[in-house]
């Protein structure tokens, strides 16, 4: 039976980073595992920690049950934030309380929160600048082992943590203003509206200017905009075969009803 780690870091690929937090976890254990290492992404911007809670939040629900996500974007790292332990009905989350898990809380409100008791884990010599390796790592591995929770964590009251604030679509007289959420590697403009919120017919503008809302990139001629739901539901302000955020970068985003 192997063990899942899913790693979610603004370390990149050209460091040693990624690859000697593994290998400490690997060490920390109490006795020999199998763990299957999953690489989500190390290339978050760095220190941005939006982007990071918006890539877990897109990837964490296809996970098999039990995985342990270590997430590391973590600007204030060796500063007075805590180090959290979350615990969900299916998942536990490692990582700073930064707000990169306020995405998680809001989908998994019966969470329950703990905070890493740091002379329980840190083993000297350590550094305050690579917590990754020297606080979260141990704290997975302890959680691989199956040490009890009490002998290094304790509980954190919920309403203490970070939030960051992910605004919903602003209602309109005619329908919604929408927010960006994020923007892909190609460049797609990712909107905070799910296609669970319309239920009737409407119309995409951008700029005040209208585009076709379609099924998918290849309904569309090369270098026509498009609006569509993406893989996430979320709507998608694109261009065929090119880069939308290059062109539009914020756009004004509407939603118009059809009575």
């Amino acid at each position: 039976m192997f063990k899942v780690v899913a790693l979610l870091t603004d370390f990149g690929i050209e460091d040693h980073y990624a690859g000697v937090v593994k290998a400490r976890i690997l060490r920390e254990l109490k006795e020999p595992l199998n763990i299957n290492f999953i690489d989500i992404t190390h290339k978050i911007p760095p220190q941005d920690v939006r982007k990071g809670a918006l890539s877990l939040y897109f990837s964490y629900k296809y996970f098999p049950e039990g995985t342990i996500f270590l997430v590391i974007v973590d600007p204030g790292v060796g500063t007075e934030r805590k180090a959290l332990v979350i615990k969900t009905e299916k998942f536990i989350f490692v990582g700073p309380d930064n707000g990169v898990f306020s995405l998680i809380y809001a989908e998994n409100p019966e969470f329950l929160s703990f905070e890493i008791i740091e002379n329980k884990v840190l083993k000297p010599p350590y550094s305050h600048t690579f917590h990754g390796r020297d606080l979260f790592a141990s704290a997975v591995a302890y959680i691989l082992s199956e040490i009890p929770f009490e002998e290094f964590l304790k509980p954190i009251p919920k309403e203490n943590l970070k939030k960051l604030d992910f605004p919903f679509p602003e209602k309109t007289k005619k329908g919604y203003k929408l927010s960006i959420w994020y923007v892909d590697h190609f460049g797609n403009i990712i909107t905070n509206l799910h296609k669970d919120i319309i239920k009737s017919p409407f119309r995409v503008l951008i700029n005040k200017r209208e585009i076709p809302l379609v099924k998918s990139y290849g309904y569309a001629k090369k270098g026509e905009f498009i609006a569509l739901f993406g893989s996430e539901g979320l709507l998608e302000i694109a261009i065929r075969e090119g880069s939308a955020f290059e062109i539009l970068a914020n756009p004004e985003i509407e939603i118009i009803l059809e009575s």
